[in-house]
This record gives C-alpha cells, structure tokens and sequence, in this order.
C-alpha cells in the first residue's frame, strides 16, 4: 500500500505574492501539477496534499483533482506539515513524501528509489555545487548517514559537504509515525524539521542529477526550473520529428500535439490543447492557443491564433489575428493585418490585407478585397454578415450586418452595403464624385501660408 503526500504549504515568502508559490506556472501549468502527476504515475492508494498558506486557492484549483487535503493550521516547520497529514497515514504500507515546489523531477528516478530502498526510513540526496540553502547529508566513517544539518544550523566544515537532502522520503507508514512524535523545535528556526526522522537509521539514495531536485523558492528559479522544462520539450518533440531551429526560445505546452516534418521558428509559444499537423510552418513571433492547425499550413511571422481552426494548405500571417470562434475550411489566405472573430471561411477563400471580419459566414472561393470591415455591433447587440460562393468584393468595402450576399456577387469597391444582394448581382454604393476646378490647389495654397503663419 502506498500513501504519497504533497507539502504545498509553504508561505512562498521570496516570491512576494499574495497567491500560493505551488501554483505559480512553470512551463505551462502550475508546479502542483507536476508533483500530482508524478505521484500518479506510481498509482498510490491515497494521494493526500498538505496545504496552509493560501490553503482555499489551492483547493480551488485543485478542486477536480481527485486529490484529499489535510491543513496545516500553522507555519511551524516541514515535520509539523506531514503531522497535520498523520490521519490519512495507515498503519501499514509506505508512505512517499514529495514537495509541490520542485517541478522538475522524473519518473525513472523517483520508481528507482522505492524499488531500491528498503529502509524504514529511506531519503534522495544529491551532490550539488552549489548546495546553498539546502540541508547537509552527515555521513560516519564507513558512510552511514549520521544525521542531516540545515543550512542555518550548521558550522563551517559542515557548509562545505556538497551532498544534501532533496525532501523527497519513502517511509514505512507505521514507523514515520513513531518517529514524528519524538521531533522537537530545538534549532534555529525554533521549527519541527522533518530531517530529524533519520535520527533513529536511515539509508540514503544517492542520486545523479540535481536538476531534477531544484526547489523552487523564488522568481528567479522559478525561470530557472521553466528554462530546463521548455527546452527538454522542444527536444522530445525534435526527436519525434519536429524541426526546432533553437529550442531554446521555443515555448511548447505539455499536451500539445505536432505533427512530423513541421518547421517551428524562434519565439514561438504554442499553448494548451494545440493541435498541429504536419509538413506546418511555424515562423517568428507567432503564438497559437487551443486552436488546430491542419497538415501543410503556413503561420507568418507575429501572428496570433486563439481557439481556431486552421485547414490544410492555408496561409495565416503575416501580422494575423484569428480570435476564438474562426474556422479555416482549407486553402484559405488570411494576409497581414486581418482579423477574424467568429468567422468562417470556405476553403478557397482569401482577404489578403488590412480587414475585420466578424461573425461572418463565407462560403467558397470569396475574395476579400484590402479595407473591407463587417460592422458587426451596433452597441448593443452583434448581428451576422452571410456570404456565399464565388463572391468578388472590392477594396474599401463596409458590410452593415446583417446582411447576406448571395452566390457570384460582386461588390464594387468603395461601397457601403446595408442590403441583402442577390445572387450574381452587382452591388455598388457610392455618392457621386464632384470635381471643381482649381478648388485643390487654392485649399493647398491656404494650407501652407497658415503653416508658415505658424512657425513666425
């Protein structure tokens, strides 16, 4: 039988927040995630997190998660939150501690850990280089663990062992139990460690890699820690196929899906629930959410997809925004400086430049010309702008919704349309065109002498 317990307690205090430090975002989702779903993998039991400070956001948060929630009332050290767990600790079986701040941790180490420690009272350490803050592993002569020191209880020889505890600890249930009554507050935080459990025998699991077991306690390695996770990503991702040109500055969420022979630039974030096909290119600056981007498909520089859909062998960019509710048929442009908002276009259909389409229905083969707007909102409420097939629209063009405009009509640049248009009609809008002679450069002449006026 195992229990895991996750201490999500802590203030957070470094990160100077009012929100709990185990739900800030690392890579994508918050730290708490990571901790839950590596204690998953392992199928215990009974997975039990201890909260305290900012104990109803994370409850909140975590409400779907299947998880049971024990509270620590007050701060009074790590012992003292695996304490406020003790009822939801069996009698039998082992109990797998694990900290919601330390995101980076793997499988394959934490199952070889518990398969190879048989101890009551079992322990991760790592050597770091830099083992600042973390407590020191105490070994004897024949290198049984003695004890562990922390940080601010301990002297000078003893600051300069690299090999610390990660605060990661397999139990057996029954015996943690015992241990934890016997703890006492007498050090320099006047707090209930839970590193004293190991005074009656412990054995050590000395691991290889202390990245994985970077805590996060402050901002600053908080991007550390999201660094490590974006770029070990990307890489899975490269491996898989996927052409990354640096995936250092590629920002790929956890449950994104990506299609072989796809192209992704520099400065790319792609977000939550993507999904994306192949032979896709990705160019610079582009950030896709929600959204399904279809086989053979290019995104241009600095373009913006938020709960779209993208068909295969369409054209998005450059400077696009596609904002929830836009659905791509297929073999579609939409060039630079367009945005869609709950707009759908038939495949073949193209609005090149320098247009709004809201709530609007195209059908297929349209040809938006340069300028066009639907004018979807009157204030109160949003009405529909209908388009069929093969319709021509001309540059500079207002669609007054709502309006529907039937197959093969043409709409003559310049016009303002607030009637339906039948099918295969020509639409055209315009008041007419007054020239006076002369007018033009007796208006440019004033214009300048009142500029000159003016610098005098």
């Amino acid at each position: 039988m195992l229990t895991v317990i996750i201490l999500a307690a802590g203030k957070g205090t470094r990160m100077k927040s009012e929100n709990p430090k185990v739900l800030f975002n690392a890579a994508g989702k918050p730290m708490i995630d990571y901790s839950i779903e590596l204690s998953r993998s392992l199928n215990p039991d009974k997975l039990v997190v201890v909260t305290g400070a900012g104990a109803e956001k994370v409850k909140e948060y975590l409400q779907n998660s299947s998880v049971e929630f024990a509270m620590q009332k007050e701060q009074k050290g790590t012992a003292d939150a695996v304490m406020s767990a003790l009822d939801f600790i069996p009698n039998e079986g082992k109990t797998l501690i694990l900290c919601g701040d330390m995101p980076l941790m793997k499988y394959e180490t934490l199952n070889n850990f518990i398969n190879t420690c048989k101890h009551d009272i079992s322990f991760i350490s790592v050597k770091m280089k830099n083992p600042k803050g973390y407590g020191r592993i105490i070994r004897s002569s024949n290198g049984s663990v003695l004890k562990i020191v922390e940080e601010k209880d301990a002297n000078e020889n003893e600051k300069r062992i690299n090999e610390v505890n990660t605060g990661v600890y397999l139990c057996s249930s029954s015996e943690i139990k015992k241990r934890l009554m016997n703890i006492d507050n007498n050090n320099a935080q006047n707090e209930y460690y839970l590193t004293d459990i190991i005074k009656g025998g412990a054995e050590a699991f000395l691991a290889d890699n202390e990245m994985e077991f970077l805590g996060v306690n402050d901002r600053v390695q908080l991007s550390t820690a999201a660094k490590i996770l974006w770029k070990e990503r990307a890489e899975s991702y490269m491996k898989d196929g996927v052409s990354i040109i640096d995936p250092s500055s590629v920002y790929i969420d956890i449950d994104v899906v990506i299609g072989k022979d796809t192209i992704i630039y520099p400065n790319v974030f792609i977000e939550k629930n993507t999904k994306i096909g192949k032979n896709v290119i990705i160019r610079s600056g582009c950030r896709i959410n929600n959204s399904v981007i279809k086989d053979n498909v290019e995104i241009k520089d600095n373009t913006l997809i938020e709960d779209s859909f993208v068909g295969a062998f369409s054209s998005v960019g450059p400077m696009a925004h596609l904002r929830p509710g836009s659905h791509l048929a297929g073999d579609n442009k939409v060039g630079n400086f367009v945005e869609l908002k709950k707009a759908s276009m038939g495949k073949g259909s193209k609005a090149s430049h320098l247009t709004y389409l809201g709530d609007a229905t195209l059908g297929e083969n349209v040809n938006i010309g340069c300028g066009t707007i639907t004018c979807n909102y009157d204030g109160y409420n949003k009405y529909k702008t209908t388009i069929g097939n093969n319709v021509f629209v001309g540059s500079d063009t207002q669609f007054v919704a709502p309006v529907t405009i039937g197959d093969n009509a043409l709409i003559a640049a310049g016009s303002t349309i607030t009637k339906n248009v039948d099918a295969n009609a020509l639409a055209i809008s315009r008041t007419n065109q007054v020239n006076i002679e002369n007018k033009g450069k007796e208006i440019m002449e004033i214009n300048k002498a009142k500029k000159e006026n003016k610098g005098k």
